[in-house]
């Protein structure tokens, strides 16, 4: 028999939730494979569970603004968007995939996505993931938000992660859009 040894830093984690007043009874099993971090936050919004399995409501603040004929968006870190992914400004706009991103400056990611939007974006003002590439109009969410994780948990990729889910609650300082915030009917975030 072996033994295995897994190192990890701690870092301070983020505490969103002042108040918590109803969840997912048993929790949600999230799943980690359209995940490109090591550590799903408290504040995360899921998706209502879909043959058992929760998915992450992927979007990207903007760190910079953005002309309406940009291709490359300066987007603060911590967000969960890949390569292939597809983004959206708003619904019923355009959405296009995302070609590739640019982790080398510590402050932003630069993602490229293969045609522009056509919306000018204000710093702090959000992208969001969609189901699939539309031109002028059709956007639309890849994943309906649901809930809001309410601990943070460490993720193994190919293995989904446990964790609680809050449906009625009170965040503070949860950088959500407003689509998203809005379709959120039991979170209240300020």
């Amino acid at each position: 028999m072996s033994m295995t040894v897994i190192k990890r830093k701690d870092t301070s984690l983020k505490k969103v939730f002042v108040h918590r007043v109803a969840d997912v009874r048993g929790g949600v099993s999230v799943a980690t494979s359209e995940l490109n971090v090591d550590f799903i936050e408290e504040g995360t919004v899921i998706s209502a569970p879909v043959s058992g399995i929760s998915h992450v409501v992927k979007y990207a603040l903007v760190q910079a603004n953005a002309a309406n004929s940009a291709v490359k968006i300066k987007v603060y870190k911590g967000h969960n968007f890949q390569v292939g992914d597809v983004i959206m400004a708003a619904e019923n706009g355009a959405a296009y995939a995302i070609t590739a991103i640019a982790t080398s400056n510590s402050a932003y990611d630069e993602l490229t996505i293969g045609t522009t939007l056509g919306v000018a974006l204000t710093a702090d003002v959000s992208y969001i993931y969609a189901a699939a590439e539309s031109g002028a109009s059709g956007a639309a969410l890849k994943y309906e938000p649901f809930a809001v994780v309410g601990t943070g948990k460490p993720v193994v990729q190919g293995q989904n992660v446990d964790t609680d889910a809050w449906i009625i609650g009170v965040t503070k300082g949860n950088s959500l859009p407003a689509l998203i915030a809005g379709k959120l009917k039991g979170i209240i975030n300020y």
